[in-house]
């Protein structure tokens, strides 16, 4: 694999098994402060509210799905459900990447087929991933073309 220039990538996993530490260590402190006649009235309140963050984290992640962009010297590589790579000259000349911007901000969009993904970018990073692609790719990704 050739060396990373820039990377990106959405990072709600780390958030959500956050979540999942702080909310597990609240019921071990909660069962262990429990006097033994209530344990088990409290142990079934405890797993139905765990099941349900376990859902609500499941339509969170199916609605964002988790996705990293790479751009290495020889191309595009995206991971996540569906992850592909590009060669370098397949993105320069594709179409395969733009910048989208919104009123609510800077956006990198892939597109390959079937699959677009569009990455929330702070200033910070789109004048990062602009500064690498243009020192290493001699590129600047285009503007989106507004629908």
């Amino acid at each position: 694999m050739s060396k990373v220039i820039w990377r990106v990538g959405n990072l709600n996993f780390v958030f959500i098994n956050f979540f999942y530490a702080i909310l597990t260590a609240i019921f071990a402190i909660a069962v262990l402060t429990i006097p033994p006649q209530e344990i088990f009235a409290d142990i079934v309140i405890m797993a139905i509210l765990i099941a349900i963050a376990i859902a609500v984290t499941y339509v969170i992640l199916r609605r964002n799905p988790v996705v990293g962009v790479l751009f290495t010297e020889d191309g595009l590589v995206v991971r996540g459900r569906m992850g592909f790579t590009v060669p370098r000259n397949v993105v320069v000349n594709g179409n395969i990447v733009c910048i989208r911007n919104t009123p609510k901000g800077l956006g990198l969009r892939v597109t390959h087929g079937s699959l677009d993904y569009t990455i929330p970018l702070n200033q910070r990073q789109y004048d990062r991933l602009i500064n690498a692609l243009t020192t290493h790719w001699g590129w600047i990704p285009p503007e989106c073309p507004s629908t």
